[in-house]
């Protein structure tokens, strides 16, 4: 093992103690990073292992469910991740038509106008999702005295491509939209 994952591995260790994580153990980490991609799986399946195989899952929890303690974050945890909400999709026809694109790999730049309401708002919130990814961000601390959250988002520029991004999304995406389908 060589001492960059090592050393990650033990920052790991001390924040999952630290949050009470209990899913998230070091040796569930080991596994997702020794995880070889899917061969034959979609873009949905290709977003899971990067989820999973980059470690988002250690802050954002499983499958994006948030609630991960982050001492003195204004929020006291990770929000869950909801990809339809933040791009404001507001029709589950909406979240089809934006998950079909991304499966394809068709950039939902390329979207038609008519094909989803507010296509330009939707469009603003996706290329700033993805700027976040990209350049990550430091979060907003609850006592301004006090110390950094311990949990930041990454600048991620460097490890995922943009299809990468839409991979994840298209698997945040389709899971939300599964779990709405399964409560109706």
């Amino acid at each position: 093992m060589t001492r960059k994952i090592a050393g990650v591995l033990a920052m790991v260790t001390m924040t999952l103690s630290l949050s009470g994580a209990s899913e998230n153990t070091p040796d569930s980490v080991r596994r997702y990073w020794l995880e070889r991609p899917p061969v034959n799986g979609g873009v949905v399946e290709r977003g899971e292992w990067l989820f999973r195989q980059k470690g988002c899952f250690l802050c954002h929890g499983p499958a994006g469910k948030g609630g991960v303690a982050n001492r003195n974050y204004i929020r006291d945890t990770v929000p869950r991740l909801s990809p339809a909400q933040l791009l404001k999709l507001e029709e589950p026809e909406d979240v089809v038509t934006v998950l079909e694109h991304f499966k394809r790999g068709i950039p939902l730049d390329s979207l038609a106008k008519d094909s989803v309401p507010r296509l330009e708002v939707v469009l603003a919130q996706y290329h700033t999702i993805r700027d976040l990814i990209q350049s990550g961000r430091t979060p907003a601390k609850k006592d301004a005295n006090g110390p950094v959250p311990p949990l930041k988002m990454p600048s991620w520029r460097r490890d995922l491509s943009p299809a990468d991004i839409d991979a994840i999304l298209a698997y945040l995406l389709n899971t939300r939209h599964q779990e709405k389908e399964t409560l109706n």
